[in-house]
């Protein structure tokens, strides 16, 4: 195990561990790799939410257009996560 890695323990209900040896097993991965993929992705997702709150709320205090169209939100989420088209 790298040494940047630590454990975490989670107690998960048996028919949510069925289903991530499920999926980990249509990857050929481990359940741990899905676990682990899956909480980097919601981390990440979060920290561009997070982000662009604060932006926004900035934007807010000064006065400035914070809202975007539908299709605005939706592409700079797409670009935050990097998976622009």
């Amino acid at each position: 195990m790298s040494q940047n890695m630590g454990n975490v323990t989670v107690r998960l209900s048996r028919e949510t561990q069925k289903k991530l040896d499920h999926i980990a097993s249509s990857f050929d991965r481990s359940r741990n790799w899905l676990i682990t993929e899956a909480v980097d992705n919601y981390l990440e997702v979060f920290e561009w939410q997070e982000q662009r709150i604060k932006e926004r709320l900035k934007k807010a205090d000064k006065g400035g257009k914070f809202l975007d169209s539908g299709n605005e939100v939706i592409s700079s989420f797409w670009m935050g996560c990097g998976w622009a088209n």
